[in-house]
Parts: C-alpha cells; sequence; structure tokens
C-alpha cells in the first residue's frame, strides 16, 4: 500500500514536469528550490533516476520494518544507506535525486524507524541506524526529528565517550545545529555542543571533520544567543586544534570559518580575539586554491553537490561584516561553491540570495588583495561581470573616478551632471541632499536614499590617509565601524584625535553634519574615554613577551599535540605563546630571542622524530634546535612533552643543546589528556624539571585515573 502511494504521487509529479511552463511539485522535488527551472533533459534525468531507486527503496525500507532479527535489519539498513550514498554521488543531478529518497524513506516510516532504533540495546544495530540517518538529514527530515526525536539525538550525545558512536552522533549534531536558533539552544543547553567540545581533542578524522562543521553550523544558524554559550563554554579556544589540523583542510576551514563567524558579532569579538584563533583564518585561505578544493569536495558524498541555497544565505551577511578575516572565509567559501554550482549549471543561485552585489562590493572596497581576488574569480565563475576596483583614496578622486563610481553603482543616467558640475573625490565627499536635488537633479527621494545608501558605503570603506594625519579614521571605526562614513567631514573641520574631545555635540551636528544623536554621543563618550586611558606603549615588545609558556613544536609531527596544549593551558588560565607562522629566518635571532626569553616556561614538544633534523646540525639552521638552544642560555624551565617519541643517543646530538636531555619528560597520554595536563601543571607551577638523568630514563608516566584500565 506504502508503494503504491508513493509511486502514485511520484507519477503525478512527473505529470506536473511534463506540462509546458509547469514546474514540478512535490516531495521529491525540493532540491529544486522555491523556483526550480529545471532544463528538460535534467528534469529526465531525475525522473529517470527515481524510476530505478524508488522501488528497491521501498523493498529496503519493507525489510527493515519486518526484519526478523539483527542481522537482517543491519541488512536492510546497509541497502537504504548505499541506495542513498550512491544518488548523493549522481552528478549534476544528485542533490535532487537524494533529496528525493531521503523524503521517501520519512514518508514509509523509515525515518521514525531510524530514531527508535537509536536506542536498541544492540551496538551494531544503532552505529547502522545513526550512519544512515546522518545521510538523510535534508529540511524536511530534520524537522521531523526536532519535533519527536531530539530526545534519541541527546541521549546518544550523552555517551560521548564511546567511540563506535561519536562519529555519526557528530554527523547528526551537526545538521541538526542548523535547523533553527530554537533547535541549536535546546541542543546547546541538553549537553551537545559540550559533547562537541569533547571530542575537538580527539584525533578520530571522521570525527573531527563533523565537529568543525557543527560548530560552524552553530555559530552561522544559532543566533546570537547560542554564539554568546558558545563563547561561555570556551568554543573559540577548542576550534584552535580544529583550525591548525594540518591533515585535513576541511577540518581547518571549517574551524576557520565558525571562529570568523563568532567574531562577526561584536559582543563576544574581544573574547574571540584572544583565543587566537582568528589569526589563522587569512593565512590558512591565503594557502588553497579554490578550484581543487571544489574538486575535493566533488568526490565526497557529504559535499559533492555543494551548499543549498539556505545554506549559501548564512554567508551574505559576512561578506558585510566589519570583521576582515569574516568577509575573506567567505569569498573563498562563495568562490568554492561557485565552481561547483557552475558544473551543476545552477549559477542563478548566487543572484537569488544576494550575494553577487555583495560579491562586487567585496572587489571595490576589500583592502585585503587575497579577498578581493577571491571575490573577483567567484563573480567570474559565475558570469557576472567584475567591476573595475577604483583607487581608495576617494579625496583625491578626479572626476573620470567618480563617473565609473557612478556606472558601477547604477547611477549612470546621473552621469552627464555630475561631469557637467566637475564632481571629484573632494566634492562627493561632501554632498548634501540640497545639491543633489538642486545641483544634480536627483528629484525623487527615494533615488537620493539609494544614493546616500552607496556613498555611505564608500565612506566608509575609503583610504583617508593624504589628509587623515592623526589616523582618525581607524580610531572611528574601532568605535563602531559604520562611524568610519564620518572622517572626512570631521578631518574637513580640522578636527583630529587630540581636539576631538573638545567638540560639541552641536558642533558635531551643525558642523560636521553627523546627523544622527546617538552616533554624536557615542563618538563623543569614547573620546572622553580616551583622554583618561593610558597612552599605548610604542615600545616594540615581542608577542610572547611575560607569557607563562613558549611552546616549541616540530611542525609536520607535532602541531596537533602543541594546539591542544595550547588550548589545555589556555583553559587553565595559562598565558601561551604558540609560533603558527615561522618567523623570517632575517629576523629569527632578535625575535627568538625576546619570545623566549619573555616566556617564563619553556614546553618543548616531542613528536615522532622531532629532533632528527637537528641530528648534524652543527651550523644551528633548524628552528627547533635553535629554540631550545636559546631556551638553555636563557635558563628557561624546560618542559619536554614526549608523544611516540625516542630519546636519541646523547653523542649524536649536537653539544650546544645536549643539556636538553636532562630534564624530566612528561608523556603525553591521548585518552588521559587531564590527568597529562593536571601533571604538566605542577610542572608550570614552580617545581623545575631539571634532573641529572637522562630523559630517557625518567620520562614521568601518566598512570589511568583511579577506575579506568
Amino acid at each position: 500500500m506504502g508503494l503504491t502511494l508513493l509511486l502514485s504521487a511520484y507519477k503525478l509529479c512527473r505529470l506536473a514536469m511534463s506540462g509546458p511552463g509547469v514546474r514540478p511539485e512535490g516531495w521529491w522535488a525540493e532540491g529544486l528550490g522555491p523556483c526550480p527551472e529545471a532544463s528538460p533533459g535534467l528534469a529526465a534525468d531525475i525522473q529517470a533516476a527515481l524510476d530505478r531507486a524508488l522501488p528497491d527503496l521501498h523493498q529496503a525500507v519493507s525489510a527493515a520494518k519486518r526484519a526478523a532479527g539483527p542481522q537482517d535489519l543491519q541488512a536492510a539498513l546497509a541497502e537504504i544507506l548505499a541506495l542513498v550514498e550512491e544518488a548523493w554521488l549522481m552528478p549534476a543531478l544528485g542533490r535532487e535525486v537524494a533529496r528525493g529518497l531521503c523524503h521517501a524513506v520519512r514518508m514509509e516510516g523509515g525515518l521514525d524507524l531510524l530514531l527508535a532504533l537509536l536506542q536498541d540495546p544492540d551496538l551494531q544495530t544503532r552505529c547502522q541506524a545513526g550512519r544512515l540517518l546522518e545521510q538523510i538529514l535534508v529540511a524536511e527530515n530534520r524537522d521531523r526529528v526536532a519535533r519527536v526525536g531530539l530526545g534519541a539525538i541527546l541521549n546518544l550525545a550523552k555517551e560521548r565517550e564511546n567511540a563506535a558512536l561519536a562519529p555519526f552522533t557528530a554527523g547528526i549534531l551537526a545538521h541538526m545545529f542548523k535547523h533553527s536558533e530554537e533547535t541549536s539552544l535546546r541542543l546547546i543547553a541538553d549537553g551537545a555542543l559540550d559533547a562537541v567540545l569533547f571530542w575537538c581533542r580527539w584525533s578520530d578524522p571522521a570525527v573531527l571533520r563533523h565537529c568543525a562543521a557543527a560548530l560552524a553550523n552553530c555559530a552561522i544558524y544559532g543566533g546570537q544567543q547560542s554564539q554568546r554559550l558558545m563563547a561561555e563554554k570556551r568554543a573559540p579556544e577548542w576550534l584552535f586544534p580544529l583550525a591548525f589540523a594540518k591533515d585535513d583542510a576541511w577540518v581547518q576551514f571549517q574551524a576557520c570559518l565558525a571562529v570568523a563567524v563568532l567574531a562577526a558579532n561584536k559582543e563576544i569579538e574581544r573574547e574571540v580575539e584572544r583565543s587566537g584563533t582568528l589569526a589563522l583564518v587569512e593565512p590558512f585561505v591565503a594557502t588553497l586554491d579554490p578550484g581543487h578544493f571544489a574538486r575535493t569536495l566533488l568526490h565526497s558524498a557529504d559535499h559533492s553537490q555543494g551548499r543549498a541555497a539556505g545554506d549559501l544565505q548564512g554567508l551574505v551577511p559576512l561578506l558585510e561584516s566589519s570583521r576582515p578575516e569574516a568577509q575573506c572565509i567567505a569569498a573563498f567559501y562563495l568562490c568554492v561553491e561557485a565552481d561547483i554550482k557552475a558544473r551543476q549549471r545552477n549559477t542563478k543561485i548566487f543572484a537569488e540570495i544576494g550575494a553577487v552585489q555583495s560579491l562586487k562590493r567585496v572587489v571595490c572596497y576589500s583592502s585585503s588583495g587575497t579577498t578581493s581576488a577571491l571575490a573577483k574569480r567567484a563573480l567570474s565563475t559565475i558570469g557576472e561581470e567584475v567591476p573595475r576596483r577604483l583607487p581608495p583614496s576617494v579625496p583625491n578622486w578626479k572626476p573620470p573616478e567618480v563617473q565609473e563610481w557612478l556606472q558601477q553603482i547604477g547611477f549612470e543616467k546621473h552621469r552627464a551632471l555630475f561631469l557637467e558640475r566637475q564632481v571629484d573625490g573632494d566634492l562627493l565627499l561632501r554632498l548634501t541632499e540640497d545639491d543633489l536635488v538642486g545641483d544634480l537633479g536627483m528629484t525623487s527621494s527615494i533615488t537620493r536614499k539609494r544614493f546616500f545608501r552607496e556613498l555611505t558605503e564608500l565612506k566608509t570603506y575609503a583610504n583617508y590617509s593624504s589628509c587623515d594625519r592623526s589616523n582618525l579614521a581607524d580610531w572611528l571605526g574601532a568605535v563602531e565601524p559604520k562611524f568610519r562614513q564620518y572622517t572626512y567631514s570631521l578631518v574637513s573641520c580640522g578636527i583630529d584625535r587630540n581636539f576631538l574631545h573638545r567638540v560639541t555635540e552641536q558642533q558635531l551636528l551643525e558642523d560636521c553634519r553627523i546627523g544622527l544623536g546617538f552616533h554624536r554621543v557615542r563618538i563623543l563618550n569614547a573620546a572622553r574615554e580616551m583622554l583618561h586611558s593610558p597612552l599605548p606603549c610604542n615600545s616594540t615588545k615581542s608577542i610572547a613577551e611575560g607569557t607563562d609558556v613558549f611552546i616549541s613544536y616540530r611542525r609536520n609531527t607535532g602541531s596537533q599535540l602543541a594546539s591542544l596544549l595550547k588550548v589545555h593551558l589556555q583553559l587553565h588560565g595559562f598565558s601561551v605563546f604558540l609560533d603558527v607562522e615561522k618567523l623570517e629566518a632575517g629576523k629569527f635571532e632578535d625575535k627568538l630571542t625576546q619570545s623566549v626569553a619573555g616566556a617564563r616556561n619553556f614546553l618543548l614538544v616531542l613528536s615522532r622524530n622531532a629532533l632528527d633534523r637537528c641530528m648534524g646540525d652543527h651550523g644551528g639552521k633548524d628552528w627547533v634546535h635553535k629554540e631550545i638552544v636559546t631556551a638553555l642560555n636563557c635558563g628557561k624551565n624546560i618542559i619536554p612533552v614526549t608523544d611516540h617519541f625516542d630519546w636519541p643517543d646523547p653523542e649524536k646530538v649536537p653539544e650546544d643543546m645536549r643539556a636538553v636531555l636532562k630534564f624530566n619528560g612528561i608523556k603525553w597520554s591521548h585518552e588521559y589528556q587531564e590527568a597529562t595536563i593536571e601533571k604538566l601543571i605542577r610542572f608550570l607551577q614552580g617545581r623545575s624539571s631539571r634532573d641529572s638523568s637522562a630523559g630517557s630514563e625518567n620520562s614521568l608516566e601518566i598512570s589511568p585515573p583511579l577506575g579506568q584500565n
């Protein structure tokens, strides 16, 4: 009976699609979006694929329902999973076909069956059900889970130490965090975010991928309240090891996306900056090629179809953000999606979500060459006109630059009067409502509003260095990014940072034409606070000066452990310096001496083969070798942390660093991280790790916590 109804509904969809000008509707067509315009050939391919798959899917769901035992049940679930995964991987039409199958599973009662099986006493059955559920969580299925099955998901999250359950549980949570703000808040309240952050310390690639996606989705779709809770639970810190995961660019990308979204929330911006994770975003994006990244996703069942319109919509506000990291990661993501959507002949999606104009603004105004280049590439890929980037020094524009800007913002018909009046950059920045009406012929109030909206944006992103000697623009931007628009009005009145606190609110209104009273009050309050704040120190101090711990590590084998140690120590209140981008060789000596000498402890991460490059390095060119020698010469408290490390023969170690073998080492235990950190903290809190014996014989072993084997 279920198959008959299902196929009948499907045939009706086919009949509807066959008429001229009529678009498909029904449960299976959700993947086409609200206004699909599939070509007749593509629609026929979708129909043929569903014709082949739906009967087999129905048979497998029916078999799962009537299974007599665990083996039959698991075999039926495996067959459904194979059908769905095969559909997701189909080129061009995979999203539509896969979503049709996902809806069919729900309509046949398979989704409710899976939710029930998540509580089955048989672990293998629960795992099989969880893997399938993760693959079918399209929007309508997420709705169903949010209504009737969230408890089953949360029960799985409570078993966070179960290695068999963790991979698909994290994947399910990644889907559910983008369901709605209400769902995200409920998940966080009931411990789901705690579970995800717990898994961030694991090394399982599948778990880390899902954790990174879950945190990105929670940040993007969970709303500001969820973002505040993420900050309270120290999610920005735990994103650091994910963003530092050199073995998986997708994990790094999702982690960078998550932290950039969090930083765009002004309420928690400072907390996010303190985590150190934000500094990884732009250097990471600069190393990637969007085309190559897109090709790697096309071979993955999870990402082969790219993102739907609703998912991509969440990136547009990042392009409009004042945070350069947010703009950079969003431009890259849209560039990748442009490549995927071009292959699918679905580039219209970018205009539908409002991304085209935002990308054009990034091209015109972004101060980052990387971000601007990514936006240009995205526009070119989707067949949109790429605007020419105008000089950012707007006060110095001549009339030709003003003419080109008017064309870019869609005011071509007004160019003649602007040219006749010889409007240059200086006059453009001073234009008033009366000027537009009386001299430039803008009689429509709506047209003037549109013009001032574009002019405000130009003022906000302009470079005023030619006339702003006290860097008033950046100070205004620090108070509130959109306050940069007032720079030229203030500077033209002879106001600089040192004089601003003497200005009255009336003068800001009448002389500087700052019309919004709230803006005037905020600017004056900030100016008076600046007057009573201590002046910033101009000395060139090392980043690490005054920090508790300097972490030295071998990049190719020790980066994950180094990043984990950084997070653990920060969460225990220690300030930590971790060199994420190695210093230029010419600047090494001074910078290294300052950073190592300024830290009270020197944590040496000895991962597999960490000291191999030091052997025979008599010229002292190896980075780790230099850092160790500097720490020894400065008398630092050196604490080696070993992970699958074999101590070398002392005779083969360069003499200038041989003394490091005399320090006790702490053996890292990934399973018992808290116990390892507790012992490390005892060393940091004043106990010297120096010993008269070789470290290879005196490494401090970590015993399992009581009650664990």
